[in-house]
C-alpha cells in the first residue's frame, strides 16, 4: 500500500469536492458546528467560528488563545473575558490582534500559576450569549502531578468549506476525518494541561509524494480542517505541534515553498516564541522547549533541517543523512546540559536516522530504538544517555510500539487519522499495535505512567518510570 498512495491520494483527490480556488482571507474555511464544542458549553451560534479556539503557549501566568472566525464576521466584533481566580467575576480583556483577517489572537497574562482559567469568547456587548467556554492550565509548581496526551499522523487533506451542519464527507479523506474526531472524544476527557501532536498533522497527497501545498491558499485550507476536527480538545489542553513529513516544511522543499507553509502554521497553529520559555527555541516556532511541573520538554524539528530528500522508492535518500542542523543540536545539548528537572522527554517526528525493515523505509526514517545508534541519532541517544533523558517520544510509522534502548524508552502513539498502519516488514518492529489512537501519559513526582489508548477507550500496553 505504501507504494500506491501517491496514486491512491490523486485518485480520491478526483472523487471529492477539490477545494476552492477562492483567494486567502475569503471563506475558504473548511468548517462546521465545533463538535462538541459551542453546542456543549451552552454557547450561541457556534457557526460563527472555524473549529473550536486553539490555546497555546502556556506559562505559570499566561496563555495564548487564538480564534479563528467564518466569512462575514468581524474577529475585531469579539470579547474574550476570564476568570483570573476562582469565585471572581469575569473580566473583558483588551482587543485581540489580528494575525490574519479571519483570525482574532489574545495573550492572557497576569495569572495564577498551577490552576485552570476559565474564560469565554462573546460577540461584543452580548454576555448572555457567549459563542464559547473553555479553559486553560497555567503552569504547576514542581511536586503538583499533572496528565498530558499525544498524538500523531490526523494527515488531514485541505478542505472547501462544509455545508453547515455536516461533518465530515463520504470518502477516503472523510474517514480519516471521522477517526480524528472519535480520537479527539477520547482525548477530551483525559483532563490533559496540555497536547502535543508529533507531526503530519496536514496531508497534501494530492499534489503528490510528500510534495508540499502549491501556494498559501493551500496551506490555509488545510490547518482550517485541522481546527475544524480538533474539536473541544485545544480549547481546553494547551496544543503544542512537531513538523512532519507532510506538512510542507521539509528542507527537501525550496525556501519559498516551506516559508509559506511555515506563514500559515504560525497565523493557524500558533506555538512558542524563543522569548516564552527560558529554554528558547526556534524563531519559526519548529524548535522549541519548556519546563512543566517536574518535567522538561524538548519539541525537536529533524524535518525542515535536512537538506536531501527521503522519498521512498522515487528518491530515497540515505538513513544516516538526518539532521537536526548544527544550529539545533547544539542548543539541544545547552537546554540537555541545563535541565534541573527530574523527568526529561523528547519529541519529534521520527528518528534523526533510519533502521527499518527495509532499506526505503529505512532511508525514510522508519524504525524508532532501532536507529538508536545510526547517523545523527547516535549524537541525539549519547545526549539523552548523558544528561538522564527517559523518554524518546516519536511518531511517522502509524503504529502503537515502545522499545527501550540503554534504558531509554522509545515510546510511538499510534496514529490519529491515516489508516494505513505499516507491517514488520516495513518497520521492523517485533510487537507492536495497528489500532488507532493518543498516548496518556501522568507525570508525579515519583513516577510517570504512559499508557497506549485505542479509538475505543481501551488501554492497549502501558509502561512506568522508574
Amino acid at each position: 500500500m505504501r507504494r500506491l498512495l501517491p496514486l491512491l491520494g490523486l485518485a480520491l483527490a478526483c472523487q471529492s469536492p477539490p477545494p476552492s480556488q477562492a483567494a486567502p482571507g475569503k471563506d475558504s474555511s473548511a468548517s462546521g458546528a465545533p463538535d462538541g464544542g459551542a453546542d456543549a458549553t451552552g454557547a450561541g451560534d457556534p457557526l460563527a467560528l472555524v473549529g473550536a479556539p486553539l490555546v497555546f503557549a502556556p506559562t505559570a501566568s499566561s496563555f495564548g488563545l487564538n480564534v479563528v472566525v467564518r466569512d462575514g464576521v468581524d474577529p475585531g466584533g469579539l470579547d474574550l473575558q476570564v476568570q483570573r481566580s476562582p469565585g471572581s467575576g469575569w473580566e473583558t480583556l483588551d482587543p485581540p490582534a489580528h494575525p490574519a483577517p479571519d483570525v482574532a489572537q489574545w495573550s492572557v497574562t497576569g495569572l495564577p500559576a498551577g490552576g485552570r482559567v476559565p474564560y469565554r469568547l462573546l460577540q461584543a456587548g452580548d454576555q448572555a450569549h457567549p459563542l464559547y467556554s473553555g479553559s486553560a492550565a497555567t503552569e504547576p509548581a514542581p511536586g503538583t502531578p499533572f496528565t498530558f496526551a499525544l498524538f500523531t499522523d490526523t494527515h488531514l487533506d485541505p478542505r472547501d468549506p462544509l455545508p453547515a451542519g455536516t461533518t465530515v464527507l463520504p470518502d477516503f479523506y472523510g474517514e480519516m476525518e471521522q477517526t480524528m474526531l472519535d480520537v479527539m472524544a477520547q482525548v477530551s476527557g483525559v483532563g490533559a494541561d496540555f497536547v502535543i501532536n508529533l507531526g503530519d498533522l496536514l496531508d497534501y497527497h494530492e499534489f503528490g509524494f510528500n510534495e508540499p501545498p502549491p501556494d498559501d491558499h493551500w496551506a490555509r485550507l488545510a490547518y482550517l480542517n485541522y481546527r475544524r476536527l480538533l474539536g473541544d480538545t485545544a480549547a481546553n489542553a494547551a496544543h503544542f505541534e512537531v513538523i512532519g513529513n507532510w506538512d510542507g516544511e521539509s528542507g527537501c522543499n525550496s525556501p519559498d515553498e516551506i516559508a509559506r507553509s511555515t506563514a500559515q502554521r504560525l497565523i493557524y497553529s500558533p506555538g512558542p516564541s524563543p522569548t516564552t520559555y527560558p529554554e528558547s527555541g526556534s524563531g519559526n516556532q519548529d524548535y522549541y522547549a519548556f519546563t512543566w511541573g517536574d518535567a522538561l520538554f524538548v519539541v525537536l524539528n529533524v524535518m525542515t533541517y535536512t537538506p536531501t530528500c527521503h522519498l521512498l522508492d522515487a528518491d530515497p535518500g540515505v538513513p544516516d543523512d538526518w539532521t537536526l542542523g548544527t544550529e539545533q543540536m547544539a542548543w539541544l545539548q545547552r537546554t540537555l546540559a541545563g535541565a534541573t528537572s527530574k523527568w526529561r522527554f523528547l519529541f519529534i517526528h521520527h528518528t534523526v536516522g533510519g533502521a527499518a525493515g527495509d532499506p526505503a523505509d529505512t532511508a525514510y526514517g522508519r524504525g524508532g530504538g532501532q536507529a538508536a545508534h545510526v547517523g545523527e541519532q547516535a549524537q541525539v541517544h549519547a545526549l539523552m544517555l548523558q544528561y538522564g533523558v527517559q523518554i524518546f517520544f516519536y511518531a511517522h510509522d502509524h503504529v502503537f510500539t515502545d522499545m527501550v534502548v540503554d534504558g531509554i524508552h522509545y515510546a510511538l502513539p499510534g496514529s490519529a487519522g491515516a489508516p494505513w498502519k505499516f507491517d514488520e516488514s516495513e518497520t521492523g518492529y517485533a510487537q507492536y499495535w495497528t489500532d488507532s489512537g493518543y498516548a496518556r501519559a501522568r507525570v508525579a513526582p515519583d513516577r510517570v505512567q504512559v499508557d497506549f489508548v485505542s479509538v475505543t477507550g481501551q488501554t492497549l500496553y502501558g509502561f512506568t518510570l522508574p
